[in-house]
């Protein structure tokens, strides 16, 4: 097999021996990589495991040679410097001790012959530093602390003397970074703690920071399938792209996103210590995917006995009204207790330490839905037809939908619909847990485990109060690591974890649902859904239709890394193994579905299309991933450092251990290619990164940064990469279009082939793949406050999407299709495979272009006060934007046009705002610090706290709306598999679109109406139908919607009962000046089959953020 971890040479010195060790390993990981690059593909599933299995315990052995290898500065940090004498002549042999104040745990390290020292992979936290050496006075730096990834600069001038003789200095080492370009911002214990968080959910603190835009809940799909975290972009890059670590532990959920319950939140604030975001140019030592690194620390217990217990209580009796909240109707019901406390000390002093956290949630939260439904005479059979009311009656076989639609009790829309606002109640409950144990084995080994159970269960109502759907999710997090010290220039440590994410939900009737009449498969006792395209009224929460729906993602994870100290030379090196297990069960349309086009269509009994699914889907699949890097930290200079980096990431083929996963591999295939993989990714990726970091005045306080490399994303198994799809060929799913009117069930014994779908995957993906590079100037401007301004810059490839590919066959078709013009769907003609109505595909060929200059001053906490600011301009542009068409993650985004010509596809990127301000503060008030008795008590410990965030609007796609009634079910340009959701319209001769001023007055548009407000935000009427048979010229992701104004406070006062007890008391309030930010918006232009002016165009149907709300807290604190 492989000789490299067996031919190694014994060397007469040890250091020598070490470094050939270190090599050696290089070599082996290299000859592992090229080994699964060079051999066979891996498409066989048996030589696939065998392989797997082969190259795991080479890995093992490789790895082993040297008793672990430390894992780079992810929850460490690291103090170096220099030590010279009053002349300014370096000093040698001076011993360095290094003492953590808060665990008492030292290290020891010797400065080289040239006066230089650097003690890595040092506990996070406040140190003593002490320098000492015979004929010098002992210096002592005090007030140095390490937060994650850190390399504090700490220097001596040591001065003639007696080593009993003590200098001491109180102060903190400069914040700027001047040995590396890694574009990084911390989050501390003390804005964790203190800042107002709406839910207690620190993720939300990872949005204030330059180049990070949060997708909004209203914008982001919030489910079981698409994950519960807070979605965000970092520097360009998609939600799915970000990776999120908890003590270097692998923590994103089974939807490949942030992590989070399925209550929507991050709980267990207390145990957290701090956490940095990572958004351009990190190291080679984190790999698996292309965005943004946010890596989270948990505190450990410490020499003291500490702890807290709290209450967090909101109510609506508190609050103000949503913007849609009726003015005769009252504030729909909102109550939260949130509840806990955390406790950690020492089981055995300097030893062994402990700390356990708990965190509780129930919740009662009253829901806004502002939602078109059918007004009260199209109930009794009426519309209006070119502005004339007709009567059309209701069809029999719709009449038991139609007296489930609730009577509209808003606006009418002058279409036939009215708007029908709800407020129904979703109850959650979540428990969180989270315990860990700290040993100091010896002076030179330590070992920590941590675990997180999160549990948590919600039923969410659906907009129309008839059906909704229950979610259950687990999260759980175990991790075990040993550290050890080798000596004074070798440091390991091993790691080994366990994750599994777990969501289920099915679905609930919330009405007397007669099943009966809304069962569409025959022989099936489930009540199916019934959907209007346009305009689009839903009759679930929009995830009724996959129930029901489970994920469970298992990552066991084994990390073995080292570093090195050689003269001005710092190497990393490091390997890592994860084995993933996936079990979807990713239904969808099990119970049925059908859509009608338009209201007029639903009266009629005239479907678009039926959907179902017969069989249940259940799948499991099993992937492995395998990666290395290297890292040289070099010190070219005492004003200079170099970083070079590479790493290699690979993963095996998804196999699935039934044999029951396969793909068609073209778009003409008659069918799966059984007993193959999904598809093959590419494992020659190698990702080659770069740094440098100039002090240009030596004095720490200035530093100018560049860097540049190469940051993949990986293939791994989760919802949004692979494992939402499920196999058409086991569910026999099927799509009957335009089925005829008065045609509201299908036999699933007669269903015609032609009606089944497919599945297509790429055979042979590059992964996706971002090349970052970024220009940074940081200043320290007065002591403990930096500012620095920064050029970003991001262009990705590979980028991932899933398009619908069986359009009907174009006249151009195949060889003269060269841009959407030349596309032409004449009536009559057939699917490009007729075999099947759609075609699904999973496509790695998507980019973007990503440009942004970014600011910020930060102000660490001292005398009182603390402060960030921070600025991004941004310009991002993509032809791929979304993991799904449907807009799975940024819901006002749209699927490709046309997916055969993607460069007609490049646009802005739907979450691309253009400005965006943040800024947070606390400051302790002055008041009464001299003060004695009765007025101290009243007057001092009093805190302020605030966020402020202010952005421009994300572009919305704006949607054609129009489904022809041809009896195939076809989009405006005949393209479509059944749905109008890609097309675009076109834009009028000589119009553009504008939000302000007045409409110019179409069909159902009055001229003179004011726009950019809630009830009409765009021009409807400065767009048309193109031709039929023809796409729209419009651009993707037109229209720039409304902008976002927050304000969130927070007022605490303290009580100190004893010198290390305290009672808190907290009031904060979010959106404070109850400003109304618009959200989300109802975007297709025109209606149905008729091409008539889609009457709710333009309308926002919710809001962004939630109203002024109102939460007090006490806590107890020892």
């Amino acid at each position: 097999m492989l000789g490299c971890c067996c031919s190694i040479r014994v060397n007469k010195s040890i250091t020598h021996r070490l470094r050939s060790v270190f090599w050696a390993r290089v070599n082996c990981m290299l000859a592992v990589s090229l080994r699964l690059c060079c051999t066979f593909p891996l498409r066989n599933k048996e030589r696939n495991l065998m392989c797997a299995r082969q190259i795991y315990w080479t890995l093992l052995l490789c790895l082993s040679v040297l008793t672990g290898m430390a894992v780079a500065q992810v929850t460490t940090g690291s103090i170096m410097g220099s030590v010279k004498d009053s002349t300014g002549a370096v000093v040698a042999g001076v011993n360095i001790k290094l003492t953590n104040t808060d665990t008492g745990v030292t290290r020891t390290v010797v400065a080289d012959e040239v006066g230089r020292y650097n003690a890595l992979q040092l506990p996070l936290g406040a140190y003593e530093i002490t320098a000492e050496l015979p004929g010098f006075q002992t210096a002592v730096r005090r007030g140095v602390t390490l937060t994650i990834g850190r390399e504090a600069v700490v220097d001596f001038t040591l001065q003639v003397g007696s080593v009993a003789q003590e200098v001491t200095v109180n102060a903190e080492a400069a914040l700027v970074s001047t040995t590396n370009a890694n574009l990084s911002y911390l989050v501390d214990d003390k804005k964790i703690r203190d800042l107002p968080l709406n839910g207690r959910n620190y993720t939300q603190l990872a949005t204030l920071q330059p180049g990070v835009i949060p997708i909004l809940g209203d914008l982001s799909r919030n489910d079981v399938s698409g994950g519960h975290g807070l979605k965000m972009s970092v520097g360009g890059a998609q939600s799915t792209q970000n990776s999120f670590l908890m003590d270097g532990q692998d923590v994103t959920d089974y939807s490949g996103q942030t992590p989070g319950s399925v209550a929507g939140t991050n709980l267990g604030i207390d145990a957290i210590r701090e956490f940095t975001i990572t958004t351009n140019n990190y190291s080679s030592e984190y790999g698996l995917v292309a965005g943004g690194v946010m890596n989270v620390v948990t505190n450990s217990g410490t020499n003291a006995f500490h702890g807290s217990g709290f209450e967090f209580l909101r109510n609506s009796a508190l609050d103000a009204k949503n913007y849609f909240d009726p003015a005769n109707r009252k504030i729909p019901a909102f109550k939260r207790n949130q509840f806990g406390g955390v406790v950690g000390g020492p089981i055995k002093i300097d030893k062994l330490f402990f700390l356990g956290s708990y965190e509780g949630l129930r919740e009662r939260l009253g829901l806004t839905y502002n939602t078109p439904v059918p007004n009260a005479r199209a109930h009794q059979g009426y519309l209006p037809i070119n502005g004339v009311e007709q009567f059309i009656g209701v069809h029999p076989g719709v009449q038991a939908m139609m007296n489930l639609y609730p009577l509209p009790n808003g606006p009418d829309n002058g279409d036939g619909t009215a708007q029908f606002i709800n407020n129904p109640i979703q109850p959650s409950t979540e428990n969180y847990v989270l315990g860990r144990i700290d040993a100091q084995l010896s002076d030179k080994n330590s070992l920590y485990g941590r675990y997180v159970f999160d549990q948590a269960d919600v039923m969410r109502p659906g907009q129309l109060g008839i059906y909704g759907t229950t979610k259950h999710g687990r999260n759980q997090y175990l991790q075990l690591a040993l550290t050890r010290v080798i000596s004074s220039k070798w440091i390991n440590e091993t790691r080994a974890g366990v994750n599994r994410t777990y969501g289920n939900f099915d679905a609930v009737y919330l009405k007397d649902v007669p099943v009966s009449q809304l069962a569409v498969l025959a022989g099936r006792n489930l009540a199916s859904i019934w959907d209007i395209t346009s305009p689009s009224i839903p009759t679930s929460d929009g995830v009724f239709i996959e129930t029901p729906r489970r994920f469970t993602n298992s990552i066991f994870e084994f990390a073995d890394n080292v570093s090195y100290l050689r003269g001005s030379q710092s190497f990393k090196f490091g390997g890592i193994f994860k084995n993933y297990l996936a079990n979807p069960r990713n239904n969808r349309n099990y119970m049925g579905t059908i859509m009608f086009p338009s209201v007029r269509d639903f009266t009629t009994g005239t479907p678009s299309q039926i959907l179902a699914q017969i069989n249940d889907s259940q799948l499991s699949y099993q992937q492995y991933m395998f990666g290395w890097f290297v890292q040289d930290d070099i010190k070219l200079s005492p004003r200079l450092s170099l970083t070079l980096g590479l790493r290699h990431e690979f993963t095996t083929a998804p196999s699935e251990r039934y044999g029951r996963a396969a793909s068609m591999k073209t778009v003409f295939d008659t069918g799966p290619t059984l007993g193959e993989p999904l598809f093959v990714p590419h494992k020659d990726n190698f990702a080659p990164r770069v740094g440098l970091a100039w002090d240009p005045f030596g004095n720490g306080k200035t530093s100018v940064r560049a860097g540049a490399g190469v940051f993949q994303e990986q293939l791994i198994p989760s919802v949004l990469r692979y494992t939402y799809a499920s196999m058409p060929h086991i569910t026999r799913s099927f799509t009957l279009l335009a089925p005829g009117t008065g045609v509201l069930k299908a036999d699933p014994s007669t269903v015609p082939p032609s009606a089944a779908g497919g599945l297509n995957y790429q055979p042979n993906p590059s992964v996706p793949t971002r090349f970052q590079w970024s220009l940074n100037i940081q200043r320290e401007v007065v002591s403990g406050t930096t500012a620095s301004v920064a050029y970003v810059g991001a262009r990705g490839e590979h980028l991932q999407y899933n398009p619908g590919i069986n359009m009907f066959t174009p006249t151009c078709w195949p060889s003269n299709c060269t841009d959407n013009a030349s596309y032409f769907f004449p009536g009559g003609t057939p699917r490009i495979n007729p075999r099947f109505t759609t075609i699904n595909a999973h496509r790695w060929d998507g980019n973007s272009y990503y440009h942004s200059f970014q600011a910020n001053v930060t102000r660490r906490f001292s005398n009182g006060l603390q402060y960030q600011g921070s600025y991004t301009w941004s310009r991002n542009l993509d032809t791929a934007a979304t993991s799904f068409a449907s807009g799975v993650v940024s819901l006002n985004a749209g699927g490709p046009q046309n997916p055969f010509y993607m460069r007609g596809e490049k646009g802005l990127s739907p979450i691309d705002p253009r400005h965006q301000f943040s800024s947070n503060a606390t400051y302790d008030l002055p008041f009464a610090r001299n003060a004695r008795g009765i007025v101290k008590t009243v007057a001092s410990g009093w805190q302020t706290n605030l966020i402020v965030t202010l952005r421009a609007g994300v572009p919305f796609n704006i949607g054609n709306g129009y489904v022809g009634t041809d009896g195939l079910g076809r989009s405006r340009s005949g393209f479509s598999q059944g749905t109008a959701a890609a097309d675009r319209p076109s834009l009028a001769p000589g119009e553009t679109i504008h939000t302000s001023g007045t409409t110019a007055g179409c069909q159902g548009v009055p001229t003179g109406q004011k726009l950019g407000t809630p009830s009409l935000w765009f021009d409807p009427c400065v767009f048309i139908l193109p031709p039929a048979g023809t796409f729209g010229n419009l651009a993707k992701n037109a229209v720039i919607g409304p902008p976002l104004a927050d304000f969130d406070f927070a007022m605490k006062k303290q009580f100190n009962i004893t010198e290390r007890t305290n009672l808190q008391f907290r009031a904060e309030a979010f959106n404070v000046f109850n400003h109304p930010n618009f959200g989300n918006m109802i975007t297709p232009i025109f209606s149905g089959s008729t091409g008539a002016r889609n009457g709710s165009a333009g309308r926002i149907f919710d809001t962004a953020t939630t109203s002024r709300q109102i939460q007090f807290a006490l806590r107890l604190a020892f």
